[in-house]
């Protein structure tokens, strides 16, 4: 089974230990020199494996750093990684040593040129540090590495639902097994149940003929629950994802939400706060989504000018709020090596958010 451990805590950042989400320096409320968080930090971390880690898959997932990051494992190099906004993987497997493991984390959170959003100008502070939740995944051998899911005919009295699965096999073992899948509504009842046969990496199928299903709207936002389970001779892996059943249209005439439309009332959402620059838990997340929604009474928010928090976005999922989500930059095209970077944030950010 898939196990998810919170990484957060006992981190060694300047000669102090912290605790993640971690904003490098520390901010004041009124004016500062950008420039002090604009070089290199390192954080530090203690790994001890135990027995139950044995034939397993062993990664640290970050769910976002910034800007410039490279990870290390007991001094070498696990992964690098140039986008301040998208998680990103480091795998650990075949690198674990018994006893300590020493996990180093190098940030460089100068303005690089050819990083997007960096090279221009832009109308925001990007504050170094590991900014997001980190995470300990233990899995078997063979796991889910992302599941999309579509919902192609949402306004036909029956609906479907259409689903790829990619499976991360990294030690290339003979694929075997099942794939199960189970679609729930928002009480958890199960309304349909599907199996299929492992023979390659990526699994498509759809459910279909599916009745009675509700539509996520502002007002009613329902979303469903896809339960994937995959069981082959070497363990098993577990993903689930929450969706909803819902079409969105900009026509000639204006915007359609399930075909009905819909006037816009907007604002746009920067991540920044005093103090703590990006380094917002999931707490704050969920209070910031409820403010736009309930407060100010918008019903669609735009995240200027990068991808944001998954806890901020789940929120909306739950509460009725349209996001317009962006890739990281403003008025600023780089050269070539700048906008293969930026193609790449694109795909991470769909990847990530798909659902």
């Amino acid at each position: 089974m898939r196990k998810l451990l919170n990484f957060n805590k006992n981190w060694i950042f300047e000669n102090s230990e912290v605790c993640l989400p971690h904003n490098a320096i520390e901010l004041p409320f009124n004016y500062f020199d950008e420039k002090t968080y604009q070089r290199e930090f390192i954080y530090e971390k203690i790994i001890i494996p135990n027995s139950t880690w044995d034939n397993k898959e062993v990664s640290v997932v970050f769910e976002a750093a910034m800007a410039n990051t490279q990870v290390f494992l007991n001094n070498k190099k696990i992964i690098s990684h140039t986008d301040g906004y998208s998680p990103f993987t480091a795998r650990l497997t075949d690198e674990l040593q018994k006893g300590e493991n020493i996990l180093k984390v190098k940030i460089d959170g100068s303005e690089n040129p050819s990083i997007p959003p960096f090279g221009g100008r832009i109308d925001y502070l990007t504050y170094a540090g590991i900014y997001r939740d980190v995470h300990l995944r233990i899995t078997s051998p063979i796991l889910i590495q992302n599941i999309k899911i579509e919902t192609p005919n949402v306004l036909n009295e029956k609906k479907s639902v259409k689903v790829n699965v990619n499976l991360f096999n990294p030690k290339k073992i003979t694929l075997s097994g099942f794939l199960i899948a189970k679609l729930k509504d928002m009480e958890g009842k199960i309304l349909s149940t599907s199996k299929f046969k492992i023979t390659r990496e990526e699994i498509c199928f759809e459910i279909d003929k599916l009745e009675n299903i509700k539509l996520w709207d502002i007002d009613n936002p329902v979303l469903y629950t896809l339960d994937i389970w995959v069981e082959t001779p070497y363990g098993i892996d577990n993903l689930s994802e929450r969706f909803g059943f819902r079409s969105a249209e900009f026509t000639k005439d204006g915007f359609f939400l399930n075909g009905n439309p819909l006037k816009i009332r907007g604002l746009n959402r920067h991540q920044s706060f005093p103090y703590i620059g990006y380094a917002l838990g999931k707490s704050a997340q969920y209070k910031d989504a409820e403010i736009l929604k309930y407060d100010l009474r918008i019903n669609l928010v735009r995240t200027s000018h990068y991808p944001q928090s998954k806890h901020f976005l789940n929120r909306c999922d739950e509460i009725g709020l349209l996001v317009f989500e962006e890739i990281a930059g403003w008025q600023h095209i780089g050269d070539k090596e700048w906008q293969n970077k930026s193609i790449e944030n694109v795909q991470n950010m769909i990847e990530r958010d798909w659902n």
